[in-house]
């Protein structure tokens, strides 16, 4: 184990106790107390007694939970267990299975393509993969072969449109019965078991189905940014898990993030579970720690604090210590309204920038905070914010298969952590 994993296991107990072994880490991030940076301690206590609460209710293993204001972090909690079998202890250098908060950093990714020159977001994807040249779209039709037809598409998808979800993808949310989506299911099953192939090969595979929708003509969350990690490959030359780190973790000091856990940290992984009526919290199976598949849409594995990194470079406008990542307009851009409601009941009142939800103005949020607010989530109920007006990063880290408890684990943990603010 390296002295800095060292020294951050050390600091489970909280942040405040840390500061002077966090000094002696690589690139520590700045700590306050809580009243230094405008936030109420006893009110930030709150978050725990949430966490500690659902864990007593069976509701939850375990989380770790992380504030920041202001440039500082001053809450870094380790609370309950990751793994329920071993009572093995949470830890805030623990390792979480990030899935979709993958999706921003391949945004970011594409991105510093496009300041390169690299890329233009209205690209066609054709342009770099040529197999979605001749795309069309399954539409019913009672007299047509099997039912269905396929009318080609009014216009070429766009890289835009694979930062948006509007590529128009079957395989996402929200679930729909529809030709297209029959289709793809079936197609799916002629995979390899396991994932083994690779992006090169599943997103040829993706391009043998039709779509579900004409390019640019809705929100489907879906297989969208895995598409958009095999243009990353195809532009920059690299492979995804390379691009990766040599244009975001290794500027921004994300020494703990990637798609292979090296076998020395695996055994900081934390076990993944769902809640099913009846049955409690049911252990699932650890997804691959050394993949074949590289998925830009969510295969990442990595800590709190690596995250926070990437979540200040962000609310910073692009830079953290020096090292600019985005430039401020790419940022702004990510931020920026591109798709105007987004049909995801737990996003109420958010509108869709490029890889990112953000706080509407108006609309039924129901969250505390600053509308502008943006982040996103991952299928194991890891989640953050980054609030600009309040200057704010919150995250929630845990492995728990979305379920019922979602809306009431990641809006309680956002409200308690927003109602903290005193200033």
């Amino acid at each position: 184990m390296s002295l800095a994993r060292q020294l951050l296991s050390a600091c489970i107990g909280g942040l405040t106790l840390c500061t002077s072994l966090m000094a002696l880490a690589a690139k520590p991030f700045p700590t306050a107390t809580p009243e230094e940076v405008g936030l109420s301690a006893p009110r930030l206590q709150r978050v725990d007694q949430f966490i500690e609460r659902l864990q007593r209710e069976h509701k939850l293993t375990g989380a770790v939970t992380l504030v920041a204001r202001r440039g500082k972090l001053v809450s870094l909690q380790a609370l309950g267990y990751a793994d329920l079998e071993s009572r093995r202890a949470m830890r805030v250098d623990d390792l979480f299975h990030l899935q979709s908060m993958t999706k921003p950093i391949a945004t970011a990714v594409a991105l510093q393509l496009m300041e390169q020159g690299r890329l233009d977001l209205q690209d066609p994807v054709a342009k770099f993969l040529p197999e979605f040249v001749d795309m069309r779209v399954a539409v019913a039709r009672p007299d047509a072969p099997g039912g269905v037809d396929r009318v080609p598409v009014a216009r070429q998808i766009t890289v835009l449109d694979l930062l948006t979800h509007r590529a128009g993808f079957a395989g996402g949310l929200p679930p729909r019965d529809s030709p297209a989506e029959r289709l793809f299911r079936e197609a799916q099953k002629t995979l390899p078991a396991d994932d083994d192939f690779t992006l090169e090969q599943y997103v040829k595979h993706l391009a043998t189905s039709p779509l579900d929708a004409q390019p640019g003509a809705a929100f489907r969350y879906g297989p969208a940014t895995t598409v958009l990690g095999r243009v990353i490959e195809v532009v920059s030359g690299q492979s995804l898990d390379v691009a990766f780190r040599e244009r975001v973790f290794k500027p921004l000091g994300m020494t703990d993030t990637f798609f292979a856990v090296p076998e020395a940290q695996r055994s900081h992984v934390v076990i993944p579970y769902v809640l099913k009526h009846g049955q409690g919290l049911t252990r699932l199976p650890l997804d691959p720690m050394n993949p074949r598949f590289l998925s830009a849409g969510g295969n990442l594995f990595g800590t709190a604090t690596d995250y926070l990194r990437f979540c200040q470079m962000l609310l910073n406008g692009g830079e953290l210590d020096g090292t600019r990542v985005l430039s401020r307009q790419s940022v702004e851009l990510m931020r920026a309204t591109h798709v105007d409601a987004l049909p995801m009941p737990f996003l109420a009142g958010h509108s869709f920038g490029l890889g990112v939800a953000v706080r509407k103005a108006d609309g039924p949020a129901g969250l505390l905070g600053s509308p502008g607010t943006f982040g996103w989530s991952g299928g194991y109920n890891t989640y953050f914010r980054i609030d600009p007006a309040k200057q704010l990063v919150i995250a929630l880290f845990t492995q728990l298969a979305f379920s019922p408890l979602e809306l009431e684990l990641q809006t309680g943990f956002h409200n308690l952590a927003m109602q903290a603010i005193d200033d």
